[in-house]
């Protein structure tokens, strides 16, 4: 009996350790090893979070490519034979290898169960917005524009598209197998949301270029509420292309939108302001063609002087010694006081340290002689502004005195395209609305009889101020270099949009702003009617 057991026990650890062994040669053996590790996954393709428009139009990933997957086949490798694919091509496919191909259609292979066509996007089409968007650098970082100062939430928002395939152990797909597509939030919508309108974007870039505005800017502001709805910077780049621009003339890289020149007249928005927040009034004002002060003289822009005239008339012929004894009764402290209310020597955070150009204030203690704020009254000096500050200060007399700072993120959409949007600060009371009645009169003037009448319209009523202001910069021809500026808003009644424009080496503002600002407008406003 005992023998038995024995011989029963024996037998049982004798099969135990032979299947054991058996086992083991079979985990360790190349064929399971190729089992085990035969599943690849290639990523297709990345992307980074969408930038939207104020409408959730997409400005970046709004156009398609295509990814071919071509599986080994002899059909494979005929189709690819007949398209003249290079040499390395035909022989990855002849030995076995999964192939990606990049195509500009989903059907350039042809339709068949070998060849699944994967839509991927491509980041950029076209220039709109360029100043605005930025760009990416080679390992899909944001380098300037939105794309560099919402870096992260643009990656974070992003993801991947991959296929997954069976394969052996030298990564040859195995014949007989399908592919998977992962989706890993590849297709999802989720991004930022700025306020541009692109429809908007698309009017102000072609006006600056039908207007041949070679340096220059355009800002188009929502009256209520001084969101940027277009801004528009000349000259530009293309992203392809970067290195034939960066010794380019021009800067082209430069958002001039966002950066601080001389304003001139424009300025004289402020000094009016000034006096009548403050009571102050001129009667029966003689203009020669010059005034005296501090023992300087300045002339006027026209030479024999305007004669008698009053405040409305000033400003719509840009009188400059008008605003210049005006200033003066003002006073250099009431004067920088109205100019910091309505935005003026600070930049605009657009969030996430994407900050403009802060301009230049002159301090109080340069302004030490009647001279000296007699220059500043009508903007010469070295006082500077951003044409996004010069649009904000329209707006705030648009919008009867009140002052929001101008910005750039609505919001942000989440995976399915919802949008969420930020929470916004209420205005500020800078000026009175009976002050803002009386500028918007004046400026209404200046369209229709004064230095704004190239912008005239008979589709609508606009208000409107220009100005050319002197750089003390002379170009090789010893010609002084002169930034022409026109800003207002429409409609005279509801005013709803105001637009800025700059442009750099001009003759007049009116003479070069007047008919960009009137395309802009017109176009603005035959979008809405036909809308």
């Amino acid at each position: 009996m005992k023998k038995r057991i024995l011989s029963f026990v024996l037998t049982i650890n004798f099969l135990f350790l032979f299947l054991f062994g058996r086992l083991f040669s079979i985990a360790v053996s190349p064929q399971t090893a190729s089992y085990q590790s035969s599943i690849r996954v290639k990523d297709v393709a990345t992307v980074r979070g969408i930038i939207y428009d104020t409408n959730l139009k997409p400005l970046t990933n709004d156009f398609y490519t295509y990814t071919a997957c071509l599986k080994p086949t002899t059909n494979t490798l005929r189709i690819l034979n007949e398209k003249s694919a290079d040499k390395e091509t035909l022989e990855k496919a002849s030995k076995g290898y999964f192939l990606f191909l990049p195509t500009e259609t989903a059907d350039f292979y042809g339709q068949t169960d070998d060849i699944k066509y994967l839509p991927t996007f491509k980041r950029y089409n076209g220039n709109t917005a360029l100043h605005i968007i930025g760009y990416t650098d080679s390992s899909g970082n944001g380098v300037c524009g939105i794309e560099k100062y919402y870096n992260a939430e643009l990656t974070n928002c992003g993801g991947t598209l991959s296929v997954a395939y069976s394969a052996d152990a030298n990564g040859r797909m195995l014949t007989g197998e399908d592919i998977e597509i992962r989706d890993n939030g590849y297709y999802d919508k989720d991004g930022i949301v700025l306020t541009i309108d692109k429809d908007l974007q698309l009017i102000a870039e072609n006006a600056l270029k039908k207007g041949n505005v070679q340096k220059g800017a355009a800002v188009v502001l929502d009256v209520e509420t001084s969101s940027i709805l277009a801004c528009a910077s000349t000259p530009t780049y293309d992203r392809d292309n970067l290195g034939d621009y960066i010794n380019s003339e021009g800067s082209p890289f430069l958002n001039r939108a966002f950066s601080a020149y001389p304003v001139g007249s424009v300025f004289k928005v402020i000094t009016t302001a000034a006096a009548l927040e403050n009571d102050i009034k001129i009667s029966n004002f003689n203009c020669t063609g010059s005034i005296e002060k501090s023992k300087n003289t300045f002339n006027c822009n026209k030479l024999e002087g305007h004669g008698s005239i009053d405040l409305s008339t000033a400003v719509s012929m840009s009188c400059n010694p008008y605003f210049i004894e005006l200033g003066t009764k003002v006073g250099a402290e009431k004067l920088l006081h109205t100019a910091e209310n309505a935005g003026f020597g600070k930049s605009t955070d657009l969030g996430h340290g994407y900050f403009t150009d802060e301009g230049i204030l002159p301090d109080i203690s340069e302004l030490n002689s009647d001279a000296a704020v007699g220059n500043f009254a009508f903007g010469q000096g070295r006082f500077t502004a951003t044409p996004l500050q010069i649009a904000a200060l329209f707006a705030t007399i648009a919008n009867n005195g009140v002052y929001n700072k101008p910005y750039l993120i609505k919001g942000t959409a989440d995976k399915n395209g919802a949008l969420s949007p930020n929470i916004r600060t209420s205005g500020i009371k800078v000026f009175k609305e009976s002050t803002c009645h009386t500028i918007k009169n004046a400026l209404l003037k200046t369209t229709t009889e004064g230095t704004g009448t190239m912008a005239f319209s008979s589709l609508f009523k606009s208000c409107t101020k220009t100005a050319t202001a002197q750089s003390g910069q002379y170009d090789e021809n010893g010609v002084e270099i002169k930034y022409c500026w026109f800003a207002g808003f429409f409609p005279y009644n509801n005013p709803k949009y105001v637009v800025c424009i700059l442009k750099e080496n001009g003759i007049s503002g009116g003479m070069d702003g007047g008919p960009v600002f009137k395309e802009i407008c017109e176009n603005i406003y035959i979008s809405e009617e036909l809308g």
